[in-house]
Parts: C-alpha cells; structure tokens; sequence
C-alpha cells in the first residue's frame, strides 16, 4: 500500500509517516503535547507533567535473531523507549510490557529475558507495572509503553525559534554502518574491525541524563531522538515548528571510519538517513554555561541554526545551500 507523501503537515516525507497522517484528522494532531506530533504525549496529574509514550519491535523490521540474541533485541527495544520519554525531557518511571514469546523459547529462555529486564529496572530507575504476554510460532516481538515524569520544561518538537542554534549529541552513522555490515554477511567474530558499529547497532547508549537537564534550561527547547535518521528528524521539527532549519556538513560529528568500512561508499548515507543512534537533535538559545552543564551528560554539538521559513537545509562540502531530503528510516 502507497501513501502519498506530499500531504503530511506534521511530519516529514515518509510512507511511515503519511501512513500515520492518513490515519488521523487534524483534530488528533498537537503542537503543545496533548496529541499527536511529538516523541511522547504530555499527560497533567496531581500538579505533575508526565511523558507517555508507546513503541513496539518485531522481529523482522526491527531486529533479526540471527544477528541477535533475544536478549539483546530487548534490551535495544527497552532503551529505544526510554529514548522516546528522554526526547520529552522525562525521566522513564512506569512500563507496561508486552511480549510476543516464540514456542521455541523454553523456560531458562524468558529466564534471561527477565534477568535483562530486571536489570535494565534497577539501572534506569523504572518499573514494569504490568501488560500482557502472548505465545507465537514465529516472529517475536517486545512492545512497550512508558511514563516518565518531567521536571521542568517539555521538549516540544513545535519550540525551535528563529534565532536559535541546532545540535545534536554523539556520534552519527555507527549504528547506520552496523546495520550494513550485518546486512553484507559479516559479523563481529569474522570481522573484529567493525566491533564498534557492530555495537552501536544493536546496544544503543541514548543520553537519558540529557534530556532532563534540557527540560531544566530557561527558553523553549525542541527535541527529538534521532531514531529515524538525522534528516527525518530535522524535517519533523521544521514542520512542527513552521521554521527553516539550516545545518551545516562540516560541522556535523560522524566517525571518520565510516569510509573505511565495507560498503563505506554509502557512508555519507549513513549520517545523513541512518537510523536507530537514539541520541537528541535539540534547539534552543543556550549559554556557554549551559552548554558546559550539558556536556556532562553527553558530548554534544552545535550543527547548525534556526530560520524563519520553512523546510531543511544543508551547506555541503563546496560551500553551497541546497535542501536536504527526508531519507531517513521507514519500518
């Protein structure tokens, strides 16, 4: 099925995306949280502002068990969560879980799913408060809702301002160049070289720290995890903030090994469209202090700015402004 993707408002160009725009009217859609449009939705209780957000990971678009383990697909569908309340600038506290088991999985099996998961409670502070397990003959999954409570200000996609500057945390394209790899036959084992793309595919390290440190900044600041890709990501935020957003190639942080690397012709790719870094694209109007605060939590860095307008730009290598595409990741 075809959608067409020239009429989206509210997010980039994208099946995903115009899929999710075709579902809904407008009247589901928000740029202050209480809708449709950003990482997580804002729910108000007891004088308290809570992010919720929901995602799912099937095997098969999301993850494969034969570069995997089931472990490991849960711990990256976990993280991929909590990176959605973190873009908000929440602090994951509650989830709900639930769990699509293989027949082929016997009991020492959901053993160490439960280890993993246990663990990943007691390291990011959360609780599983519930949900639903199910068994399969084929194609596993892990879906997840979290609540996590923002102290300070929300992270809205619609809060980037003309004036402000654009960055972003990390490092881009190790997760994207991973998924090549895999994708070519190789493997950590037979290729030791490409342990650290390897890795960055399937454990992800999102900045849960960062987010709730923006939330506490004076200003309005946008965010969004770079779970789509970086071109994606700048698209959303142009359209819900109806503001052009300018970046620059040279100042943006990718591996210089990326090149190198099999396949490596498509490295600019990579950083461009690659999905699944799960670190923050953020704008604000941030002081030297803050900046310095922040870089406690995760290196980041200044890639661009805000313009009145709308659309997404990109100064390449020769000096020239030309626009960037949304080519990022659909699933």
């Amino acid at each position: 099925m075809k959608f067409s993707s020239a009429v989206n408002r509210h997010f980039a160009a994208g099946e995903e995306f115009s899929l999710i725009e075709a579902l809904f009217d407008e009247r589901h859609f928000s740029r202050t949280g209480a809708g449709l449009g950003d990482d997580a939705y804002l729910l108000h209780a007891g004088g308290e502002t809570w992010a919720v957000s929901t995602d799912a990971s099937v095997e098969g678009i999301h993850y494969r068990l034969d570069w995997c383990s089931p472990e490991q697909a849960l711990e990256k569908a976990v993280l991929s969560n909590l990176s959605d309340v973190n873009a908000m600038g929440g602090r994951a506290a509650l989830a709900f879980f639930n769990l699509g088991a293989l027949h082929s999985w016997d009991e020492p099996q959901v053993r160490r799913l439960g280890a993993v998961l246990q663990g990943m409670e007691s390291r990011f502070g959360f609780r599983v408060a519930g949900g639903d397990t199910v068994r399969k003959p084929s194609e596993s999954f892990f879906a997840f809702t979290v609540m996590g409570k923002i102290v300070g200000a929300p992270l809205l996609r619609s809060n980037a301002r003309p004036g402000q500057r654009i960055y972003v945390s990390g490092t881009l394209g190790r997760s994207a160049a991973g998924l090549s790899l895999y994708s070519q036959g190789l493997r950590p084992e037979s290729f030791p070289e490409g342990k650290d793309f390897f890795e960055a595919h399937l454990r992800p390290a999102p900045p849960l720290d960062l987010g709730p440190a923006l939330a506490e900044i004076s200003g309005p600041v946008a965010a969004i995890d770079v779970s789509d890709g970086l071109s994606s990501e700048l698209w959303h935020l142009s359209r819900m903030s109806r503001c052009r957003l300018k970046v620059e190639w040279s100042k943006l942080p990718y591996d210089a090994r990326l090149a190198e690397l099999p396949g490596g012709t498509a490295w600019k790719n990579w950083v461009l469209n690659g999905g699944e870094e799960y670190q923050l694209l953020f704008t604000g109007d941030l002081s030297d202090a803050e900046m310095a605060r922040l870089s406690r939590y995760a290196r980041t860095t200044e890639i661009g700015k805000v313009e009145a307008g709308q659309g997404v730009a990109i100064v390449d290598e020769s000096g020239l402004e030309k626009e960037l595409e949304a080519k990022g990741w659909n699933h």
